[in-house]
């Protein structure tokens, strides 16, 4: 799929025949994420650098979705989850079916979103009206909605409380329809159109983890969590609150994305991590280990 994309991108910027993208396909669901078995395979074999490459891979294509020179429109039904939500969020618009089920779900199998949806759901609830009272109550609801791997059930909850389609989009009702709406919407992008500029970030580092952490114990000793699940927790609040840094310091979008990368790889470095993988790949349910 990174391939198809990356020629996709070539071919529209290269020429004339083709103005905007659309991305959906006609299966039963959009995109149920990243093959975890590939996953599994390189962290037996420790292929560290081979998997980083393949997080980077995907956080490049994803940023030339965002950042290009054309318009381009997201079209997903059913289910679209962790790199499939992705593809939704690096996208300019999203025309969804009304029954779509998205959500960033990683912690599920200990790692954490990679190809930009920690920068993502960052970037999307600072912005947001209702969290402009600073930004812990947004990095709090980003942590929420990854740390706990939350799943909308339904386009209109992805748009109003998951930030994941965009206040603007339209919801398509019919399915059949789905593909022409999206195509009318690229096509409606058109006229002026220009890409969005990079976003930069003030982020609290050590303080806002400090706030996570209170909510991962009282989560612990509540059961709600296990041991390892206030690990993996606290490996994506390091991203989320943007690593070593304090609120004087001003952070790219590239600079989180580095930052996914890093504890995307220290996660599938952990055994418990593997075990998760396996368990989902033979059962097809989380591990709560």
């Amino acid at each position: 799929i990174m391939v198809m994309l990356n020629k996709t991108i070539s071919a529209i910027e290269k020429g004339d025949e083709y103005k905007a993208l659309v991305i959906h396909n006609e299966g039963k669901n959009f995109s149920v994420g990243a093959n975890i078995g590939v996953m599994l395979f390189s962290a037996n074999i420790a292929a560290w650098p081979q998997l980083q490459a393949g997080i980077k891979g995907g956080q490049d294509v994803y940023m030339k979705l965002r950042f290009g020179k054309f318009p381009v429109v997201s079209a997903p039904s059913g289910i679209a989850v962790g790199g499939g939500c992705e593809i939704l969020m690096h996208s300019d618009a999203v025309q969804a079916h009304a029954e779509t089920y998205t959500g960033l779900v990683e912690v599920g199998v200990g790692v954490m979103p990679g190809w930009g949806g920690c920068k993502e759901m960052v970037r999307r609830h600072l912005a947001n009206k209702r969290s402009a009272r600073g930004p812990m109550p947004a990095l709090v609801k980003a942590f929420e909605l990854i740390g706990t791997a939350q799943v909308a059930k339904s386009a209109m909850e992805a748009q109003r409380d998951f930030l994941i389609i965009n206040e603007k989009d339209t919801i398509t009702f019919n399915k059949e329809r789905v593909l022409f709406d999206a195509k009318q919407r690229a096509l409606g992008l058109l006229d002026g159109y220009e890409p969005p500029e990079e976003e930069t970030f003030r982020l609290p580092g050590a303080t806002g983890r400090a706030a996570v952490d209170l909510a991962l114990h009282d989560f612990h000793m509540k059961g709600m969590a296990s041991d390892y699940d206030v690990h993996v927790g606290r490996e994506v609040a390091m991203v989320l609150t943007g690593g070593d840094t304090d609120v004087t310091e001003e952070l790219t979008e590239r600079d989180l994305l580095k930052l996914e990368q890093k504890h995307f790889v220290a996660l599938a470095k952990q055994p418990k991590t593997l075990a998760r993988l396996e368990h989902m790949l033979s059962t097809n349910k989380p591990l709560r280990n």
